[in-house]
Formats: C-alpha cells, sequence, structure tokens
C-alpha cells in the first residue's frame, strides 16, 4: 500500500501505456526495472530500456469491438459475488501485498500500477490457496492500472468488465479484496457518482463500500458480478475528522482504453 498522499482538506490513502485504437504502430519495450511497456509513440527516454525497441504496425480497428469471452461461473458457486470473490487473488511479495482478478482463462489479470511497482518475485494466491509466479506485462502511464499473468493452468475462472456509464447514484456495489490480509473479504456500498481529485484530468468513481489496505487492485462489481472499477485509494481524514465509506476505484473503460489489444 502506497503511503498517504495529501491534497488540500483531504487525506487520500491508496490501497496497497497507452494504446491508441487506430491503426499506426505499436512500440513494445522492457524498462530497467524488468516491467514491459506498450505504446503508440516511441519510449521519450532511451536510457532507461533494456534490449530495444520492437515495432509492430497496427491495423485499423473495427466499429464495434469484438463480443469478449463470456464469464463462466465458478463450478458450485452460489452467485455471482462468490463466483467473483473465486476469480480474485491475492498479490503477495516482500513487504507489500495487494488484490489482482483474472479476466481470461489463461490467467491476463488486472491490478493496481502501485500494487506492482518496485517488487521482487510477486506470487499470485488464488481463492483456492494455490500459489503461482506472477508476471507483470504492462502499467499504465496514465491511471494507477497495471496488466499481469498469473502463470499458472489454464481453465482458471474469470470476470467480465462493463461500463459504469449507465450507473445511477444509489446503484448497489460490491468490493472483494485482501483487505487487512483477509483473502477474499467482501464488503458492499453503493455507487455515488464520477469524481475528479485535484488537478488531475481523470475521472474516478466513487463509491461507500469499506475498503483497507490490501483492497488496491481488487474488482468493485455490480449485482451481476460485471466488474465496473478497480479499487485504488480512499479517503481517511478531512481537517483530522475520520471518515468512513469514500473510496475511488479506476473506471473499467479506462482499463480497456489501455490494455485491450493486449486481453482481446
Amino acid at each position: 500500500m502506497r503511503k498517504a498522499v495529501y491534497i488540500p482538506l483531504l487525506l487520500l490513502i491508496v490501497l496497497v501505456v497507452p494504446v491508441s485504437s487506430h491503426g499506426g504502430k505499436l512500440y513494445k519495450w522492457t524498462d530497467e526495472k524488468g516491467v514491459v511497456h506498450f505504446s503508440d509513440r516511441r519510449p521519450e527516454d532511451p536510457e532507461k530500456i533494456t534490449g530495444g525497441v520492437e515495432e509492430r504496425d497496427l491495423e485499423e480497428s473495427p466499429k464495434t469491438n469484438p463480443p469478449p469471452e463470456p464469464a463462466k461461473q465458478t463450478s458450485g458457486a452460489r452467485s455471482p459475488i462468490e463466483h467473483a470473490a473465486n476469480c480474485t487473488f491475492t498479490i503477495r511479495s516482500t513487504g507489500k501485498i495487494g488484490t489482482g482478478f483474472l479476466l481470461t482463462s489463461t490467467g491476463l489479470a488486472a491490478t493496481c500500477r502501485h500494487v506492482v511497482e518496485e517488487i521482487q518475485a510477486p506470487t499470485a494466491v488464488l481463492h483456492d490457496q494455490t500459489e503461482f509466479p506472477l508476471h507483470v506485462i504492462a502499467t499504465s502511464q496514465k491511471y494507477d492500472l497495471a496488466l499481469v499473468q498469473v502463470l499458472g493452468p489454464a481453465g482458471l475462472p474469470f470476470l467480465s468488465l462493463r461500463d459504469a456509464e449507465d450507473m445511477a447514484p444509489g446503484d448497489r456495489l460490491f468490493a472483494i479484496g485482501t483487505s487487512l490480509g483477509l483473502q477474499s473479504t467482501v464488503t458492499d456500498g453503493v455507487f455515488t457518482g464520477f469524481r475528479k481529485i485535484g488537478r488531475a484530468e481523470e475521472r474516478w468513481i466513487q463509491f461507500s463500500a469499506p475498503v483497507n489496505q490490501g483492497n488496491s487492485g481488487g474488482p468493485l462489481l455490480d449485482l451481476q458480478g460485471q466488474v465496473i472499477g478497480v479499487v485504488s485509494m480512499k479517503v481517511l481524514l478531512i481537517n483530522g475528522t475520520p471518515v468512513a465509506g469514500v473510496g475511488f476505484a479506476v473506471p473499467s473503460a479506462s482499463f480497456l482504453e489501455e490494455f485491450q489489444y493486449m486481453i482481446r
């Protein structure tokens, strides 16, 4: 979990490669930390690159994206939220803990960028307590997001993403994560709306479900168990007064904006 971030009147605590949609070039490279990046522009700092830059030609995207692989409910799951808990895993490394969730049956998964930054040999602990190595595929330069790969067996349960634009204030939501080290903790709350924090241009989803250290990177879900956002941070204090029920998530649309080419 990141250290507290101070902005006027609010104390926010963080809980634990842009790709163009048009035809052209796609550049891939690995930085000095071993993180793989994808972008439609060449890297600005070539001194931080190891192994050179790989250049690929991209075809023009179709007007509508092909339908994603439908999420298959885990055998034995009694509800969409139980299935979602089975698709969520703990990210563990020395001195750091966070959450991720599966997006494909082959182990591609989402989490927060700050969960996997500057960590060594991360491990994914799945819902059945089996452990597998975790590889960071790419991190977003714009959002607190990362795409990772669980190096485990095929046929894993996974979740589907949905856009949060049609969510209304008061719609019920669920957050799942390794809250305070307790894996697959489920909390519920409601959707408040979209917010901009400080001078940043990106929008965040504000929600009321309680979250704690270790929730970073976990899914924020609707009643059908579809992911509308990635839990990232919460408000702790306002003018010295403790605050509860004010959390923020990166919208799922932002995740698709960054990584849709890699998960398609």
